[in-house]
């Protein structure tokens, strides 16, 4: 065997083992239909397994649409970024010259806010915001309805992270291309990438939804064991910060300009090296707690130095969606589920990827095992981040939970230093570490941060 023969045939073993381990995961953890897409060595391999639904029974292909969730603003800010490297958008220009309603903003920080403010979530502003009066396609109604909130902290004192914010991005690029953002994204982007567009909704004139078959979002009920149809539960308003449906080898194509083998890739002149390199750029003032180790211009990144990886998370009613880039070694790799078990599949992927020859860096939660550290009384109460609300109360045998009106309990551990770890009972569900947050050491608790967002006691 000649070394080129050697080198075809060890490729087909990898991939043959990535499929292999793909396939074993997503039986383990009773995921419905699943995706995982990957870029390496300049070859593209794609995996698809499982149902689109268990209501018809249809076979997901590499082809089915999965609901991309949060990382919707991975291709939201791609898309800014053709603007900014257009001459048509700055990164660093207040939001009020380009969005009118933000001169007459109750709270005036949002107009000093800044897009790169925007991109980075440092710009203070609510993690949700739903504008039910939303029917077209345009952003422009909602940039007077957030001029009305107050804000969380001044521009680029903080990282709060905010759907809200993307969805000000949709404003932004009407202001910018005179397009909505649904169009924009369509004729700007997707199609000039060789992606085929879709949309959770589509309110323009003439669109009576997705083309392409669009996987049905599943719960795990019964101990796990058996799969029900649930809605998505996304809103038209939060069509920028989380409405894009696509597969994970859309994903993957929307990650190849940012790789260092970006020279083979045809349409690498849609998004120019200035511009991917920038969206890498973590920002200082961002402290994903929860999250990533740092935050760039939608992008986060796991990891420190030339072994950094960067990508996306997400996740609607019944589906989620992983996206994970390395520059440097020309990797990319994405994964869609249509189960709410998809985090713990991705979570079991990428701990067992190395043994498929394949090591993706990946950001763990701390956990801590150190005892509590403060009365449980500290921490009773509600935080409040724009329209979300949790509260922090004492069961009946006296322990804590965090929770939300018409969603699960988790059950709140304590330790040192004011962290916890939030567990619900839900199957497939994973811990979530988040903290208490003081003005001052002996101070009483002023915040909680969870998921990344910044949630102030009231």
């Amino acid at each position: 065997m000649g070394a080129e023969e050697a080198v075809r045939a060890g490729e087909a073993a990898g991939g043959a083992a990535v499929g292999a381990l793909f396939e074993e995961l997503v039986r383990e953890h009773g995921v419905t239909g699943a995706q995982l897409a990957v870029h390496r060595d300049g070859t593209l391999s794609e995996y698809a397994t499982g149902l689109a639904s268990v209501r018809t029974g249809e076979p997901v292909t590499s082809r089915t649409g999965f609901p991309f969730g949060s990382v919707t603003k991975f291709l939201t800010a791609e898309l800014v970024m053709q603007f900014v490297s257009d001459g048509d958008l700055d990164l660093d220009e207040p939001l009020a010259g380009l969005l009118p309603d933000l001169k007459r903003a109750a709270v005036p920080a949002l107009g000093t806010a800044t897009v790169r403010h925007l991109l980075s979530h440092t710009a203070g502003v609510v993690d949700s915001l739903e504008h039910p009066e939303m029917r077209g396609p345009s952003y422009r109604r909602f940039a007077g309805v957030c001029a009305q909130q107050p804000a969380l902290f001044p521009p680029g004192r903080a990282f709060s992270y905010s759907n809200t914010g993307y969805c000000l991005l949709g404003a932004v690029v009407e202001a910018a291309s005179g397009m909505d953002w649904w169009t924009a994204m369509d004729s700007c982007l997707l199609r000039p990438l060789g992606i085929e567009p879709a949309f959770l909704h589509d309110p323009r004139p003439g669109q009576n939804g997705a083309a392409r078959p669009v996987a049905e979002g599943h719960a795990l009920r019964a101990g796990g064991e058996r799969a029900e149809r649930v809605d998505h539960m996304t809103s038209l308003s939060l069509a920028a910060a989380g409405g894009l449906v696509g597969s994970a080898t859309d994903l993957v194509t929307a990650a190849r300009p940012h790789l260092a083998d970006r020279e083979t890739f045809p349409q690498r002149h849609l998004l120019p090296e200035d511009a991917v390199l920038a969206m890498r750029t973590c920002v200082p003032d961002a402290e994903p707690f929860g999250l990533a180790d740092g935050w760039g211009l939608g992008l986060m990144r796991h990891g420190h130095g030339d072994d950094a990886w960067y990508g996306h998370d997400g996740a609607v009613g019944g589906a989620s969606c992983n996206l994970r880039l390395h520059p440097g070694r020309s990797i990319a790799l994405a994964l869609t589920a249509n189960s709410t078990a998809g985090p713990k599949l991705w979570e079991a992927l990428i701990a067992r990827l190395p043994e498929a020859g394949l090591d993706v860096g990946h950001y763990a939660l701390p956990v801590p095992d150190s005892p509590q550290g403060a009365p449980l009384a500290d921490y009773l109460g509600t935080y409040a981040n724009g329209d979300l609300a949790l509260m922090v109360v004492r069961d009946d045998s006296g322990d804590l939970l965090l929770t939300r009106e018409s969603y699960t309990d988790y059950r709140l551990s304590l330790h040192e230093d004011d962290l916890f770890v939030a567990r619900s009972g839900e199957p497939g569900a994973l811990p979530i570490t988040g903290r208490f947050v003081r003005e001052r050491a002996d101070g009483p608790v002023t915040l909680l941060q969870y998921g990344g967002r910044a949630m102030y006691r009231l």
